[in-house]
């Protein structure tokens, strides 16, 4: 029985890798679309919207109706859409079509992450949540940092419809995914299946004030990081650092990576230490580091980069399992809002730190104003009423481990 929820842990942690291995496909693909089709930019742009507005607003919204009926589609289906959606987008010049496609692969995308963090969480001992939810999210960050490289590969050496071929390791992880579940018996699904509502009381004590609190700093976490990512190139690149594209990529690379670190230790310490304890704590830390970014140059700004994307994503899983605690009975509702709304409302506030710019007629003062939202952060999670490790572990010692 242990051997299976472990199987199906893994398969939820290699189908995640794969979902967000598609998702970044899209940016790259597009110049492409937009010489070989005539495209405009508002449709190419269009394109990037509805797929991103589709996954961040449908990720909820799947996980609650997935915590009230208990019905939620299976991951290897969800794996399925998000290759077959962005690889075969390429084989059609008919942009409804192609939209379509697109549209579908960000249904599949935002299917997944609440139904298989739900998976993780529930099968995970509670004392490791916290680890194996950052080695879940881990997944997706690797494959999203690598995704764009093999796109852009394909595309230089085998022309725009080599993307297409990309469909077969999706193909290939969705029976894996299938044959995993297939093996997950009823024995051990009634073992692990949804335990009874919490009361009353709890529900009214653990909702409104933390868990929104919870989630409004994600939010603000997301605009910040988001905002770093987008526009850290044109920043490098255009600003008085002069680099070149080259240079930048490492740059923004390695920042990613070092990001994954920064999930990987969150998810441990927070198991060791505290969820609440580890929040502040991070979001603290990554004040400074966001300053070196702006005020300092050379190696400092490098460690300011580097160090700023560690404590960000450092924050990011420990919030996720936070919210999932504090909504022990709607697991799915809550992932879907952190991995999914929150991560759209940080795209909406880059947009509005590019209208910013465009005003202020300064890119590097525009993005600076993102350490109100850093420094408002460690504030404001000191206010988060969050039970201690010990009386959460008792509250679900009666879930099945």
């Amino acid at each position: 029985m242990v051997t299976e929820s472990k199987k199906k842990i893994y398969s939820s942690i290699g189908g995640h890798f794969l979902v967000d291995l598609y998702s970044p496909f899209l940016p790259i693909i597009l110049p492409v679309l937009i010489t070989n089709m005539n495209l405009s930019f508002f449709l190419a742009g269009f394109m990037v919207t509805a797929y991103n507005v589709t996954s961040s607003l449908v990720q909820p919204v799947a996980g609650l109706f997935s915590d009230r009926t208990g019905k939620k589609v299976p991951i290897w289906i969800c794996v399925l859409l998000s290759s077959a959606g962005i690889s075969l987008a390429v084989l059609t010049n008919n942009y409804l079509l192609m939209l379509a496609l697109v549209s579908g692969a960000a249904l599949g995308n935002a299917l997944f992450h609440p139904a298989a963090m739900e998976s993780v969480y529930r099968l995970s001992p509670i004392e490791k949540r916290g680890i194996f939810n950052s080695i879940f999210t881990t997944s997706g960050s690797i494959s999203y940092s690598i995704g764009p490289l093999i796109a852009g590969v394909m595309i230089t050496f085998f022309g725009l419809s080599s993307i297409a071929w990309l469909v077969i390791p999706g193909i290939l992880g969705a029976v894996w995914i299938y044959s995993v579940d297939k093996k997950f018996n009823t024995l051990v699904s009634a073992h692990y299946e949804r335990k009874k509502p919490v009361s009353k009381q709890k529900k009214e004590r653990y909702w409104w004030v933390p868990a929104g609190l919870v989630v409004f700093l994600c939010s603000l976490r997301a605009w910040t990081y988001v905002g770093i990512i987008t526009y850290l190139p044109a920043l490098l690149m255009l600003g008085q650092h002069g680099m070149d594209t080259i240079t930048t990529s490492l740059i923004v690379t390695i920042m990613l990576f070092i990001g994954v670190a920064g999930q990987i230790a969150g998810g441990y310490l927070s198991d060791r230490y505290g969820r609440k304890n580890m929040l502040v704590f991070g979001f603290a830390a990554a004040v400074p580091f966001f300053c070196l970014i702006f005020l300092s140059q050379g190696w400092l700004m490098y460690s300011g980069i580097f160090m700023y994307s560690f404590f960000a994503c450092f924050c990011y899983v420990t919030s996720v399992t936070m919210m999932q605690e504090l909504l022990p009975e709607s697991v799915g509702f809550a992932s879907g809002l952190t991995l999914g709304l929150c991560v759209g409302v940080g795209g909406i506030g880059a947009a509005i730190i590019g209208w910013a710019a465009d005003n202020m007629g300064s890119l590097p003062d525009a993005m600076f104003l993102m350490i109100i939202p850093t420094a408002l952060s460690p504030i404001l999670a000191l206010f988060i009423r969050y039970p201690d490790q010990r009386r959460i572990r008792g509250r679900d010692a009666d879930l099945p481990e």
